[in-house]
């Protein structure tokens, strides 16, 4: 997304100086135009020019916003002028203000710092040597990048001692001191993440961020600023950057579960466009654009298979500020977005609007100084079961430019909680702005800038360790037309709560019959397939109660349905009018084991019919998905075992047999090893302490003994 980072914003305040003095002809240079044409045109011949006119090129091309040329000269200079502290200093700002190779910036700026310090520093002097009293807050930034915090620290205390009381840069440099403490504490408090770049189908040389992925995880959207396939961008660069203009690319998981090459949206503007959000069936996406500078948020729908106009939001959500971001609950009847706004807490501010009886969007409301802070925040998400917001902000405890921090909602008050730093290695000393999550909480996916990349950014999926239980069921499925057609145009899922009498129309995706939805659990349900006002199939099915995270998937098979020139099903029927076979459902529901253990038994033949009624369950399921999800729970009492060291190691031998028994079956029925996913292995001690009573009470420890394996 084009926004500027919180070192960008603020060391661009300098050159704003200069394009100010520059505007009061204190340099009589040529046009920006005539001047980047001779700089293309030149190269090796570049050396022939002056100092003072390579200098007077850089500032020129600067106050065009030709930043990436300017930093060019810049580092051209400080290259060939290792003793002048001024253009060296000048190459330390371009550099931070660079999205490519920020941390490059120190040894530019601790060369300047060498040369000295000038009370009369006159920015715009190609005879200047020395550099300005800002050099020390701008070295904190970039010692506190490379993760040498003691340094940072202490330049941006050199910095205050020199600085007037009235400098605009004073806040931030007491908060560049605070962003250095919190950075030692978060990373000596490291979080063990499970991070994986999402490999080079979806990363690119060129940067790749601000992922938001579908409630199924079937369908991923994000930004990029690569070549265009049918290199249309290939003449058209951001002047400040030098990096192509950012666009929206989707890929699509196959039957396999991978990720497909990513298609260009059609949505896209020549200029800057971004992903923002996307509804939870993947048919509503937020886009983000820049309309000559004021940032606003659009919504563009999926009709078949084409994307519609993207169409402005109105009510009280955008203005003629700058809004960059937005997170819709499921339900669609609350979003929430960020504004720069007047009358906010400072910079950009999250506000939440809600859906009006009148189906217009409310007045925008400050939800308060719990979450906004007097700095800026940013890319706020809300997770699919509305209890968690997730966003980012440069206040609170963060260790360095943006954080992501969580907050959980009392549902009590209807207020969101205190906000929770997600920790190290997540976030960084630079700015960590895009996290959204999965529907049951356990993955994410994120952004960031990694030596291992394959570009500048590239997009990763964390899985997130001890998550909260996440109550609400999903329901997934496909239409499968018949071989060598496609589904139905007019083609809908009714699904209705058979308890409350709600019934809710779901649209399938036209390239793959893929629809989703969210449902409340502990109701039952029924689902109506239609297509031209007849019901081609019904199905029906009920949600646990005490299971908090659960998947339904549903298949339907149109064999003998006509698919008719307008795109409409015809179902064949017989001589009387009675419908032949109108479709077949495969339900695949989650096959589940559990037995309990005599006291320090890990191993058992008993009840091996039982199993093989759960295996051959599994086996079903993986004929129908391509991957098996298995979540294995191992409980051990609290009556204490010699036998085994502890109750911790037992319950962990109970998890680790039952792995290897699923796998050796698994095997010996023919199904793929790699298709099993555990995603979860989970080893407790639980019930009630134990009282020194094992043989009168064993029955009662007895219950906590036990294995327990589902698989869907």
């Amino acid at each position: 997304m084009p926004q500027r980072s919180s070192s960008e914003r603020f060391t661009l305040d300098l050159e704003i100086q200069v394009f100010h003095r520059m505007n009061q002809n204190l340099f009589s240079l040529a046009p920006a135009a005539a001047i980047i044409a001779l700089f293309l045109s030149f190269n090796g011949a570049a050396q022939e020019d002056s100092f003072n006119t390579r200098f007077g090129e850089a500032v020129k091309l600067a106050e065009e916003n030709e930043l990436e040329m300017a930093r060019r000269i810049w580092t051209e200079l400080a290259k060939n002028n290792p003793s002048n502290g001024n253009v060296n200093y000048r190459a330390g700002m371009a550099m931070l203000n660079s999205g490519s190779n920020k941390t490059a910036a120190l040894p530019y700026f601790k060369n300047a710092e060498k040369i000295g310090i000038s009370r009369n520093y006159d920015i715009f002097s190609p005879q200047e040597k020395k550099s300005p009293a800002e050099l020390y807050y701008h070295l904190g930034l970039a010692y506190h990048l490379n993760y040498k915090f003691a340094e940072a620290e202490e330049s941006f205390e050199k910095f205050l001692r020199l600085a007037g009381r009235k400098h605009f840069l004073r806040p931030r440099a007491d908060l560049g001191i605070q962003h250095a403490r919190n950075a030692r504490e978060l990373i000596d408090k490291r979080v063990d993440y499970e991070i994986v770049n999402l490999g080079a189908t979806i990363n690119s040389p060129y940067p790749d961020f601000s992922p938001v992925v579908s409630v199924d995880e079937n369908a991923l959207f994000f930004t990029s600023s690569r070549i265009r396939p049918d290199s249309s961008n290939v003449a058209r660069r951001d002047r400040a950057t030098g990096e192509y203009f950012n666009d929206i690319y989707v890929s699509y998981k196959d039957r396999r579960g991978e990720w497909q090459t990513p298609e260009l949206l059609e949505i896209n503007e020549p200029e800057h466009t971004a992903t923002v959000n996307v509804s939870a069936d993947g048919q509503t996406l937020f886009i983000y654009r820049d309309d000559n500078g004021v940032g606003n948020i659009y919504e563009s729908k999926l009709v078949g298979e084409t994307w519609t106009e993207p169409r402005m939001l109105g009510g009280g959500i955008n203005t003629n500020n700058w809004e960059t971001h937005l997170a819709m609950t499921v339900d669609e009847q609350t979003a929430y977005f960020v504004s720069n706004r007047p009358g906010g807490l400072g910079g950009r501010d999250i506000y939440r609007v809600r859906k009006l009886p009148t189906g217009e969007w409310s007045a925008a409301q400050n939800i308060g100084d719990v979450i906004n802070t007097p700095y800026d925040e940013d890319a706020v998400f809300i997770t699919p079961d509305g209890k968690t917001m997730y966003f980012s902000s440069e206040g609170h405890n963060s260790m360095g430019g943006f954080d992501v921090f969580s907050s959980e909602l009392n549902e009590d008050t209807n207020e969101w909680g205190a906000p929770r730093n997600i920790g190290y290695p997540i976030n960084t000393t630079d700015d960590d702005v895009f996290f959204v999550t999965s529907a049951d909480g356990r993955r994410a996916y994120y952004s960031s800038v990694k030596e291992t990349g394959y570009g500048e950014k590239d997009i990763y999926m964390v899985t997130l360790p001890g998550t909260r239980e996440v109550t609400l069921a999903l329901l997934t499925g496909k239409i499968l037309a018949a071989e060598g057609a496609k589904i139905p145009a007019d083609i809908s899922v009714l699904v209705t709560n058979k308890e409350t009498g709600q019934s809710d129309n779901y649209t399938p995706r036209s390239r793959d019959g893929a629809f989703v939805a969210i449902l409340p659990p502990c109701h039952r349900y029924e689902i109506e397939y239609i297509s031209r006002d007849v019901t081609l199939a019904t199905d029906t099915f009920s949600i646990d109660c005490d299971i908090a995270y659960q998947e339904v998937y549903r298949e339907l098979m149109l064999t003998p349905v006509r698919i008719e020139k307008d795109g409409t099903a015809t179902v064949i029927r017989d001589e009387d009018g009675e419908m032949i076979v109108s479709a077949e459902t495969d339900v695949t529901k989650p096959a589940s084991f559990k037995r309990l253990f005599g006291y320090n038994e890990v191993t058992t033949s008993a009840e091996e019919e039982v199993f093989q009624v759960f295996m051959k369950r599994l086996q079903e399921i993986a004929e129908h998905k391509e991957r098996v999800s298995i979540e294995v729970r191992g409980s051990a009492s609290k009556v204490p075992t010699r036998t085994h060291g502890s109750n911790e190691k037992l319950a962990q031998l109970r998890v680790d047999n039952a792995v290897q028994r699923v796998k050796k079956h698994a095997a010996e029925m023919g199904i793929d090893p790699s298709r099993l996913e555990f995603t979860k292995k989970e080893a407790v001690v639980s019930g009630p302490a134990y009282g020194g009573d094992f043989k009168s009470g064993k029955d009662a420890y007895r219950q906590y003994q036990y294995i327990e394996i589902k698989a869907e």
